[in-house]
């Protein structure tokens, strides 16, 4: 399967899953599943050091993604991994709309509410990470993706 044919089958649909349904721990772990591995894609596209270079342009984005996807198919990270996470240690945020909002945990101005994982430099929503990435993948892969629409993530 090509990078572009696992990003269109595999990897929009499930974050676009995510994008509608954003406090799903369910959705929000398989976003990152999905849109970690597009590395391996790539990998045999014939990329090279495609973990590296997605670490030096997205630095802790990355490392959540990752710390989510490995954390959640192995229970928990090990050393190698600069976000700590275990599954289930992502906390449900709701959204900041009339009966619903929590103080202390709503963001003013958020419909959609979240799920968040503590990182060292603090609270970090996993649809944010996901839909950064996966656009940062895209720029620094065109190649691979120029056929890919992202309107709407």
């Amino acid at each position: 399967m090509s990078p572009e044919d696992y990003m269109r089958e595999v990897v929009l649909p499930t974050v676009l899953e995510f994008r509608d349904d954003r406090r799903s721990r369910r959705k929000a772990y398989l976003a990152c599943i999905a849109v970690f591995h597009i590395k391996d894609h790539l990998k045999q596209a014939g990329e090279k050091s495609i973990e590296k270079d997605l670490r030096s342009v997205s630095g802790n984005t990355f490392e959540l993604v990752r710390s989510v996807c490995n954390g959640t198919k192995h229970v928990s990270t090990d050393g190698s991994h600069a976000i700590a996470f275990t599954a289930g240690d992502d906390s449900d945020r709701p959204p900041a709309v009339a009966g619903k909002m929590t103080a202390g945990l709503s963001r003013v101005g958020d419909s959609h509410g979240g799920r968040s994982v503590q990182t060292p430099s603090g609270l970090r929503d996993i649809y944010v990470c996901v839909r950064e990435l996966i656009l940062e993948i895209k720029h620094q892969y065109p190649t691979h993706f120029s056929s890919i629409d992202m309107v709407g993530l």
